[in-house]
């Protein structure tokens, strides 16, 4: 039984089309269909069948995937020995938070290459729920963010140290109630992505109190949020290192709200079934070690 032809069959279940696993494995869609092909002659089962658009697994199809998973894990071990023998190689997969990319990670990463230097790192900076969703369907191999939509049934998930997150805005926003209910302000909200935790996190501040703004300011980098609301544009939702020396100049300040000073917990975390290399469990010593001590 070909491994190849199984990295196919967990890569269309986790990816949720032939296209996109021939994507993730680099391959074309018609070798994917090859495989998949040449995999359910070998078995002698049908494993997906056609729902409108999409491929779903057959009831055989299901029985049949933690078996597969099982073998790749388990090949996924024995490839290892060789690599922990010779020293670290291979390749790590690493999706994290823009927020902690720029403001956390630069030593820690430092390290890493100098003590697995033959490993090549590939870091993608993601949003929250574009990191769980990757972490759960193996498109990277360790996932780095904060708590948003990760499934401890099929991760394995550790806490590695909380940070509170803050609202602020240039010194001329100080006086401006983000508190009494049912507001109609002419301010503008300098945010990420929808889909951003700390976004997501503020909306939700806003429609519980009924708080209704002008305008949100959609951006899609910390440091041009940062200089934004330092210039007097509107106010941002933020962790409170990534903005350290704005407060300590007074470009920002940090507003009166009960929402200021949340604690969002930071997790990295990985697939259940899938085997720790040595260079995952590397670079999770390394957060577990800066991190806490920081």
């Amino acid at each position: 039984m070909e491994l190849k032809n199984l990295r196919a069959f967990q890569a269309v279940v986790d990816q949720g089309s032939y296209q996109r696993a021939a994507e993730f494995l680099g391959y074309t869609q018609s070798t994917i269909t090859v495989q998949i092909q040449q995999l359910e002659e070998e078995l002698g089962v049908p494993l997906f069948q056609r729902a409108g658009r999409r491929m779903v697994l057959t009831e055989l199809g299901a029985a049949a995937l933690p078996q597969a998973r099982a073998l790749l894990a388990a090949a996924d071990r024995l490839s290892s020995i060789g690599q922990e023998v010779q020293g670290l190689s291979g390749t790590l997969r690493v999706d994290m938070a823009e927020s902690l990319l720029c403001y956390q990670m630069q030593s820690i990463i430092q390290k890493f290459r100098s003590m697995a230097p033959g490993v090549r790192l590939i870091i993608r900076s993601r949003n929250c729920r574009q990191i769980a969703d990757n972490t759960r369907s193996g498109a990277c191999d360790l996932g780095v963010g904060y708590d948003m939509d990760w499934d401890r049934e099929v991760l394995e998930v550790e806490h590695l140290r909380s940070y509170a997150i803050v609202l602020l805005a240039a010194p001329s926003f100080r006086q401006r109630d983000f508190t009494t209910p049912h507001q109609r302000k002419a301010v503008s909200y300098i945010a990420d992505e929808p889909d951003g935790i700390f976004r997501c996190q503020m909306e939700a501040y806003l429609r519980e109190r009924d708080i209704r703004l002008d305008e949100t300011i959609e951006l899609w980098s910390i440091e041009t949020i940062k200089r934004c609301a330092a210039s007097g544009l509107g106010f941002a939702f933020l962790p409170r290192y990534t903005v350290l020396e704005e407060l300590e100049t007074g470009r920002l300040v940090e507003l009166d709200a009960p929402i200021s000073g949340i604690m969002d917990h930071l997790l990295c975390a990985y697939r259940k079934e899938r085997y720790v290399t040595a260079a995952m469990a590397l670079l999770m010593d390394l957060l577990r070690s800066d991190l806490l001590r920081g």
